[in-house]
């Protein structure tokens, strides 16, 4: 072995490999767990200094844990709940905009890379459901605000049409839940090799710096990459069942619906936002332009700007994270979502 190639695989062992450049890709080294880990709990720190609570709640299914702006708030909750594979940080730069407007909740969903601790090693979708429910039940006594990516919008599209007094509005970005391709998410998850992220990729986190931007781009890539191959992941997907899936209650959505949708997305089909707009009936559906899968990381803006609006808090100012934020980022185009597109992935 050369003298470079063993500081290399020396290197690898205290910081997160550089994505396209380590032999055996499907391995996972507990190193870089370790990183992760490690990063997520000072952050975790990082949020506390600057506000959001981080707190502990029992429930049956196990310890959630999840970020509170403010517990004793008489503003009205603001829930976002993450999606696949993810935790409760993912919010954080949305979460920060809106906190003088709302009090901020975000939960960590068990079995995902946050810091619930989940009482059994499975879970499927129902539980996962359920156990969102008690959460939002137990930590406040009012309707909330439900915002929810991917999987949380799934998640959030069950509990609005199963429990509408909990949702005062629902707000969806990318979400997944509908029998288009039902199972092909579940193979292709399951059954995903580095090479073929690598080109996956780009349909998942596609605005910049989360491609296009050298070290933040691979950073992010290896990292969703170890999320989404973890055997929790892969049990809940094998669990899912045609009964979860969320088509038949979409009838059942009254309470106002913003759905946002990342025209880029290659992770679910775009036939779904179609389907969206013709079956729930007071929604506003709109096509993220330029943007993948998800959108809070990769349209702050956008989202903030759109949900501002749809819940009508223009009138109170920004705080000054949030200017900075819209200063700072790109704003991305957004066009409205027609009934009658042609349903076909573009």
């Amino acid at each position: 072995m050369d003298v470079n190639r063993y500081l290399q695989l020396k290197l690898l062992q205290i910081i997160i490999r550089p994505a396209g450049k380590v032999e055996n890709f499907d391995v996972i080294k507990s190193t870089e767990i370790k990183v992760d880990r490690t990063i997520s709990k000072c952050f975790k720190k990082i949020l506390n200094v600057t506000g959001f609570k981080s707190k502990v709640i029992p429930t049956k299914f196990g310890q959630l844990h999840y970020y509170d702006s403010d517990p004793n708030s008489n503003l009205k909750p603001l829930i976002f709940v993450h999606g696949l594979g993810s935790s409760a940080q993912s919010w954080w730069i949305l979460g920060k905009m809106f906190e003088n407007k709302r009090r901020i909740i975000i939960p960590d969903l068990f079995h995902m890379s946050g810091f619930s601790e989940a009482n059994n090693p499975v879970m499927d979708f129902l539980q996962h459901a359920e156990s969102l429910i008690e959460f939002i039940s137990t930590t406040t006594n009012q309707s909330v605000d439900l915002c929810g990516l991917s999987l949380g919008g799934w998640l959030s599209m069950y509990i609005a049409s199963t429990n509408p007094k909990l949702v005062n509005s629902l707000i969806l970005m990318n979400p997944a839940g509908l029998k288009i391709n039902p199972f092909e998410l579940r193979d292709t998850l399951t059954f995903l090799s580095w090479k073929k992220f690598q080109k996956l990729y780009p349909g998942i986190l596609k605005a910049f710096p989360y491609t296009g931007f050298p070290l933040l781009s691979k950073t992010a890539k290896r990292s969703l990459f170890r999320n989404l191959k973890d055997d929790r992941i892969k049990d809940l997907l094998k669990l899912t069942k045609e009964t979860h899936f969320v088509d038949d209650n979409l009838k059942n959505i009254n309470c106002p619906v913003l759905l946002l949708w990342g025209k880029e997305d290659r992770l679910l089909s775009s036939k779904i936002p179609i389907v969206l707009s013709k079956s729930i009936k007071n929604i506003d559906a709109k096509w993220v332009e330029g943007c993948a899968h998800v959108l809070s990381l990769e349209a702050p803006a956008t989202c903030f700007h759109e949900i501002n609006e749809f819940l009508n808090l223009k009138s109170i100012k920004n705080n000054p994270f949030t200017q900075s934020v819209l200063s700072a980022s790109f704003a991305y185009h957004t066009t409205p979502i027609q009934k009658k597109e042609n349903d076909h992935d573009y």
